[in-house]
């Protein structure tokens, strides 16, 4: 047995610890395998979004834009896995590796991708950095990165887009210097671009001005001698889209081989057609359970599709430094092989255990069809839209109004100061700090602050937990109006704690 695993069953297959040592075992491990942003304050038992490794059913959540606690099925499935690996629960236990092959196939079938290839990573970032280190390995020419909306996606990704360490600590708790280069990718090697979905005060642009950007900047990178990273960006933090399928089939045709895709669905709100679709396409496809999927956060992949997956397996060049953030067992056996580097870990338990949270949550809801799914989410963008009013200091911008608003049951809500001129950034951050504190009501988590221009917002949003229980309570026989009692009693109680907190605001 490896040492890893060695020191990790020394730790865990203590038949004294009982369940609840067990579970005060998992709610470490579900903590652990990722960067700094991860880590759980000692003394609140929250990470830096505010969430928690262990139950807190008290507490009201419409953040799965940004993170979510670990739903009550979610710990049971992840205690029930992490038992299996380690033999707790039966006489034997599987392998490792056997694991997470088994992981790999889950994900595989519930987000019904086909017969794509899945690389486990960290986080969102993780993948981006995953995605251009795959790239600098099949490309011997100079790289270009463009990404969609980068304020809109996250704060590391332009720099783990560079193939740079976008932190100071890694997810497998190697001290690096942040920005700096991975080693094996030479300062100049990566350029990044980005093209923006807003324009300076705002205001979303049209797909069709979009598109034409993305098409002039990949054929001047082209003429310039540089092979070409393009992501479409499924949904950003506010629900919007950012370069259409149809311009991405487009560029890719420019130079076959030398023009590749990735789609940014870490979001997770688009279909599971949709991404079985890019995979067919050819496109690459980036994923979290800690999104939409209402995972613990941290839960990261990337689907590749077979072409993709034929040309890495004779790859033996990936930059060295991606040793600093992916494990062994995060690669499916076909891709190991060829990989030249020796890996910094051998399994990352945290992110296998994150991940069967996260599929433990869409049990329910892959079972429900699109058409409800979207009724589901139509309806809850609605009751969100007609308590907006109750706040006196937030409003629904007319620039965030849309049909996205109900494909991907993301409300962003613009916030006002005491004058009625926008908050800044500070100001909206200070009440989404304010609602996750016990006082005015209970613990509530909305989606962390974006600034839009010179607007910045707070946003509201369902997760697949939402769908599925608004779907069961509908089997039952309720209309869709009784299905969503429980989610406008909890709607209710997060916005009187909202317009409190503006009120003491006010009165200070």
């Amino acid at each position: 047995m490896p040492p890893v695993e060695q020191r990790i069953q020394q730790a865990l297959n203590d038949r004294s610890l009982g369940s609840e040592g067990l579970f005060h075992s998992l709610s470490l491990l579900l903590s652990a395998g990722g960067d700094r942003r991860i880590l759980s304050d000692p003394f609140t038992g929250r990470n830096r979004y505010g969430t928690r490794t262990t139950l807190a059913e008290d507490e009201i959540s419409f953040a799965s834009t940004t993170a979510s606690n670990v739903s009550a099925r979610g710990l049971a499935a992840a205690g029930h896995e992490l038992q299996r690996l380690f033999g707790m629960d039966t006489p034997s236990s599987v392998t490792v590796d056997r694991w997470f092959d088994d992981l790999r196939a889950s994900i595989r079938h519930k987000l019904a991708c086909g017969d794509a290839e899945i690389i486990l990573a960290a986080s969102g970032t993780d993948v981006e950095l995953l995605a251009i280190c795959m790239m600098a390995g099949l490309s011997t020419r100079p790289l270009t990165n463009i990404l969609i909306a980068p304020d809109e996606t996250g704060s590391g990704v332009p720099l783990a887009a560079a193939g740079r360490h976008y932190s100071d600590l890694t997810a497998l708790g190697r001290p690096v210097a942040a920005g700096a280069p991975l080693e094996g990718i030479s300062a100049d090697r990566i350029d990044v671009c980005a093209i923006s979905i807003r324009n300076e005060i705002g205001q979303a642009r049209l797909p069709d001005e979009i598109d034409a950007d993305l098409v002039a900047m990949v054929e001047r990178e082209l003429k310039r001698g540089r092979d070409v990273l393009v992501h479409v960006l499924d949904t950003s933090k506010t629900g919007l889209t950012g370069v259409t399928r149809q311009a991405a089939r487009h560029v890719r045709g420019l130079a076959p081989g030398r023009v590749r895709v990735i789609v940014d669905a870490c979001q997770y709100r688009c279909s599971n057609a949709a991404v079985r679709q890019d995979i067919a396409d050819g496109f690459m496809v980036a994923v979290t359970g800690s999104k939409f999927i209402a995972g613990p956060p941290f839960a990261g992949a990337l689907l590749v599709p077979g072409s993709i997956a034929e040309e890495l397996g004779s790859i033996v060049d990936l930059p060295a430094g991606l040793a600093e953030y992916t494990a062994l067992y995060d690669w499916p056996e076909t891709l190991r092989a060829g990989i030249g580097f020796a890996f910094g870990s051998e399994l990352n338990l945290g992110l296998g255990l994150r991940w069967v949270a996260a599929l433990a949550n869409l049990a329910d809801s892959i079972a429900v069809d699109d058409g409800l799914q979207g009724l589901i989410k139509r309806q809850f963008a609605q009751l969100v839209r007609a308590r907006i009013g109750d706040i006196d200091g937030a409003f629904l911008h007319p620039e965030d109004d849309g049909e996205h608003l109900g494909s991907r049951a993301i409300v962003p809500m613009t916030i006002i100061d005491e004058t009625g001129a926008f908050a800044s950034f500070a100001q909206a951050q200070s009440i989404h700090l304010a609602m996750r504190e016990a006082g005015e009501g209970p613990v509530c988590h909305l989606g962390q602050a974006v600034k839009l221009g010179s607007r910045s917002v707070l946003r509201v949003a369902a997760s697949a937990l939402d769908i599925a229980t608004v779907s069961g309570r509908m089997a039952l026989g309720n209309s869709l109006e009784e299905a969503f009692k429980p989610i406008e009693s909890n709607l209710d109680i997060v916005f009187a704690k909202w317009a409190a907190i503006r009120a003491t605001e006010r009165r200070a």
